[in-house]
């Protein structure tokens, strides 16, 4: 670490960045800088020399939040790392399990679930476990979800399918013959949820699928039945890293204790106070017990905020301190109340009382556009917030917003299914799937690409009403109704596409029969000429919907329109969707709403946290559908109320994310009900005597007046944009804007959905074949010509090659090429260095060059091989071993990222499958020293591009041909 970096570090920060050997408890308050601790240790330790990169584990609970300390990891060594393990506890369970979980049984090729997946998965199975009392006849999926959740906090509380069928046996054991009526359907209940849990264990593995609670519950299994594999991983990581202790399980806790044994330089990071996720099965009681667990654990609290004001941070400390005294506050001795550094008191956390909640959010949006006119040219639309207990809170906040104008963006759990653009494209599916569904027919009728009157719209719904059919059918016999002819015409025009997507729907995917939809109906030449930010808001959440397709698609084998509508169904009802955390907030002028949950790990410099009132927050406590019995719940439990205590942290931390202003509301009334709410209990903890001096309840005149906010508003018009700079480079990136730079913009900027290609099929199909076999090679097998057609057989993918007939011919044509590899390509008794090796090159301080190498090779003459897969022939009218793709390779090589090695002593290489030839080459350091400056110019180009096409015979092949004008 810098001196530079040292003087940005207070005491207790730099006494925990440069803490040796042992164990290390770091709590770590609302905006005291934790990331930046845990950044710079292991920097620190690092550029110290107690430990190389690969030697360090940390683990977070976001991708957000990994891809945070990576980053910033590699901006503040002087080179870029490569072989850096920080990750999710999810991702790093993931990455053991494939690699060593061969050893208990399981297939490397195994599928992580979703929710809505693992649901479809279970009903699939539903009549195959034997059910009585969780299958009544009259509702037979009534307790899946339940099932599967009771199943999934068992893995998190560490208790295998025998350890709880073992629990029923003994438990009951002795009371067979005394039992009441009432006792044995309790016996029965839980037998029955013994051995479907068991046998929902075998279906998996015998598919190949988890979920995610088996990631972390299967990599406890390999370490405690593999001791070896265990060995490993303790030997090579000298120090693990935790973030955001407080939010662990029981499982994942049990695996970070294994992992650090015997050395024990373990370092927790987190806040009792920042608790908030009981229902994931996360454990408090992990971080209080810390201490005891390692006696001779150093404590350092953090409690220097640079994040907001004296005022805030008190009145949240108020509010949080009646969780007393469960608190480490209390049980460690220990003051957590923060400090602002920023010297300055702040204004007053303001209190809105109104009396129906879409007055409340009115208000909301009123002291919004009073702050942002008042404080000009200090606050712009993206640094207000609006924090809500549940996505089913913030309508009223999105009406009052739209209504004055201002622009906002609502992207938390289930949000990116739930905006209008995919909800037409929704509606298009389900209309293809039943002519009678009314309310999705009328949706597409209006969209605007239709281009019909309105007045004919009403008239199609008149119609259809008189005759008693679905609007389908009244439009099938558009001539004989009396709307305009450009109407009628529209409408024929467009039942004839529903007809022609009717019969493509036998064989094609639905990713395919939408991306059709989107070239015969206009629509993605209208994505790809947006014009305004909210254009293109509505470009990328069409990408990110077809990305979630093709990702579907590519692991089920049914993935038609009907499958596809009730996966999507399955997960409108879940939520799932991209997480507020996992969203760059800074990246759109709007105001942000999103839920408390979402908003850790962020902050903005004015904060609303609205609807506290009883019921709303703190929420009524909802058990489990199916509890889990006590016996097996390892968290110690508070002397006080938990779910109060829990509402209480997540308003704690809802405080805590703002900078400058804090707002809190409430109503008396929500909708349509007529119970009056009583004021959360948690304002008057955080605000004390002080409540009754700054409440501003709306007056009778007012409230009689508010049909005027109906009135036309201006629309807001966002900020300009700033160009992002470029920061990140791939060969491919670079490649697409040498080719084209409007290619590399829909590709890598607009992100629009392109259908599936055959070629990329294929070769993705060969990658990870080859890939998944040179694997085997690694771990000491002897894998036979066989066994690499079986592979090539479990990876095949059907998407892309638009009928059965070519389908069957590349089939036939990949295993030829892998019967020829196998003979030419192989050399048996070879054992590759790497395989799909990550690299990172700093091409400046803050340019990266990315990318990953196919496979390395060790050679007889010392030198290393870099060898990159090619599915297509060798070029004839070029000498590829100059290709600029093997140049990058080099670099990575050379760099002190990947194998350190000098220029001489290292070949770059294309392994042609058509021909089994292999083309290789070497670069001077001055080629290296030319293609850094290539990269660097590429950039600088991208960076003042206007991406204007250049046009040329790869028009003929781009997949983005039909919406360019270049393309003649």
């Amino acid at each position: 670490m810098s001196d530079a970096d040292k003087r940005i570090l207070n005491d207790e920060q730099k006494d925990a960045v440069e803490h040796g050997e042992g164990p290390l408890l770091i709590i770590a308050g609302a905006g005291t800088g934790k990331t930046t601790v845990i950044t710079e240790r292991i920097v620190h330790l690092i550029t110290s020399g107690r430990a190389k990169p690969q030697e360090i584990l940390a683990l977070t609970f976001t991708e957000k939040a990994s891809q945070e300390m990576e980053e910033r990891v590699d901006k503040a060594l002087p080179y870029g790392v490569t072989q850096m393990w920080i990750s999710t506890f999810h991702a790093f369970c993931d990455r053991v399990i494939r690699a060593h979980g061969i050893h208990i049984g399981i297939d490397p090729g195994f599928r992580v679930m979703t929710e809505a997946e693992t649901i479809q998965f279970f009903k699939r199975h539903l009549f195959s476990f034997g059910l009585s009392y969780f299958r009544p006849l009259g509702n037979p999926q009534k307790f899946i979800q339940g099932m599967i959740t009771h199943f999934s906090r068992l893995k998190d509380e560490d208790v295998t399918p025998n350890a709880y069928l073992d629990w029923v046996k003994s438990n009951f054991k002795n009371q067979k013959s005394k039992m009441q009526t009432e006792e044995k359907e309790e016996r029965e209940k839980y037998r029955e949820l013994a051995e479907a849990y068991g046998l929902y264990e075998k279906l998996k593995l015998k598919e190949s699928v988890f979920d995610f609670s088996d990631l972390i519950s299967y990599c406890l299994k390999l370490f405690r039945e593999r001791s070896s594999v265990l060995k490993e991983y303790q030997d090579q990581f000298s120090y693990v890293l935790i973030d955001e202790f407080q939010d662990t399980n029981f499982a994942q806790n049990e695996l970070a204790m294994l992992l650090a044994a015997p050395k024990n330089n373990l370092t927790v990071v987190g806040d009792d106070d920042q608790a908030i996720y009981r229902w994931r099965g996360a454990a408090v009681s992990n971080i209080v017990q810390f201490r005891s667990t390692y006696k001779e654990a150093k404590v350092i609290v953090l409690t220097k905020n640079y994040r907001s004001t004296q005022e805030i941070l008190d009145r949240s400390h108020d509010a949080v301190e009646h969780n007393n005294p469960d608190r480490l506050e209390v049980v460690e001795k220990i003051d957590k109340k923060l400090e602002s550094m920023r010297r300055i008191k702040g204004e007053q956390v303001q209190l809105i009382l109104t009396n129906r909640g879409e007055d409340e959010a009115d208000e909301v949006v009123k002291l919004i556009l009073k702050i942002k006119n008042q404080i000009s040219n200090k606050y712009e639309w993206r640094d207000f917030a609006i924090l809500v207990r549940a996505n089913a809170h913030a309508e009223p906040f999105v009406r009052s917003l739209s209504r004055a104008g201002i622009p906002y963006q609502f992207l938390g759990p289930g949000q990116l299914l739930r905006q209008a653009e995919i909800k037409d494209l929704i509606a298009y599916l389900t209309l293809l799937t039943n002519f009678y569904d009314n309310v999705a027919f009328y949706r597409v009728l209006s969209m605007d690409w239709m281009h019909i009157d309105g007045r004919d719209i009403v008239a199609i719904a008149a119609s259809a009403r008189k005759q008693g059919i679905s609007l389908f059918e009244v439009c099938e016999k558009v001539e004989s109704l009396s709307i305009s002819e450009a109407s009628k015409s529209a409408v024929a025009s467009f039942v004839s596409m529903v007809h022609r997507h009717m019969e493509r729907m036998k064989k094609e995917s639905a990713g395919q029969i939408l991306y059709y939809f989107l070239e015969d109906s206009g629509l993605l030449v209208n994505l790809a000429a947006y014009k305004t930010e909210a254009d293109e808001r509505r470009a990328m959440n069409v990408a990110k919907f077809f990305n979630k397709l093709k990702s579907y698609e590519t692991t089920h084998g049914d993935a038609s329109v009907f499958a596809v509508l009730d996966w999507i169904s399955l997960s409108l009802d879940l939520g799932e969707s991209p997480a507020s955390s996992d969203t760059d907030w800074a990246e759109e002028n709007a105001v942000n709403i999103l839920t408390i949950h979402g908003s850790k790990g962020l902050e903005f410099p004015v904060v609303f946290v609205v609807n506290l009132v009883s019921g709303r927050f703190p929420t009524i406590e909802r058990k489990e559908q199916i509890p889990l019995p006590d016996v097996f719940i390892h968290e110690i439990l508070p002397s006080g109320e938990y779910h109060e205590q829990e509402e209480r942290r997540i308003f704690y931390v809802a405080m805590t994310r703002a900078r400058d202003h804090l707002i809190v509301s409430g109503s008396k009334f929500y909708n349509e009900g007529k119970r009056e709410r009583k004021l959360s209990p948690f304002i008057g903890e955080a605000l004390g005597e002080r409540i009754s001096n700054i409440q501003y309840p709306i007056s009778n005149e007012e409230k009689q007046l508010s049909f005027l906010d109906w009135g036309k508003k201006e629309e807001a018009k966002p900020s300009p944009k700033n160009a992002s700079p470029v920061s990140f480079l791939s060969y491919s990136q670079l490649n697409s804007f040498e080719t084209c730079p409007l290619q590399y913009k829909y590709r890598y900027i607009v992100k629009l959905p392109v259908p599936p290609s055959a070629a990329l099929s294929f070769g993705d199909t060969i990658h990870k074949t080859v890939y998944a076999f040179y694997d085997l090679v690694r771990k000491g097998e002897r894998p036979t010509s066989k066994t690499l057609l079986s592979l090539y057989t479990g990876f095949w993918s059907r998407i892309g090659y638009g009928n059965a007939s070519y389908e069957e011919k590349m089939k036939a044509h990949g295993v030829e090429l892998l019967e020829g590899f196998y003979k030419k390509g192989y050399i048996k008794g070879h054992v590759p260095i790497a395989l799909e090796e990550p690299f990172k090159i700093k091409i400046t301080p803050h340019l990266t060059l990315g990318g990953k190498v196919d496979r390395i090779d060790a050679r007889e003459d010392g030198k290393v091989e870099i060898i990159d897969y090619k599915t297509g022939k060798t070029p004839k009218n070029r000498d590829v071993t100059k290709d600029f793709q093997l140049s990058v390779y080099a670099l990575a090589a050379t760099a002190p990222t990947l194998y350190t090695r000098k220029p001489e002593d290292v070949i770059v290489s294309f392994y042609f499958f058509e021909d089994q030839m292999k083309v290789s080459g070497t670069r001077t350091q001055e080629q290296l020293d030319e293609a850094r400056e290539t990269v660097k110019k590429r950039a600088e180009e991208i960076q003042t591009s206007t991406f204007s096409p250049t046009s040329g015979k790869h028009c003929d092949f781009c997949e983005f041909k039909l919406i360019c004008e270049a393309w003649q």
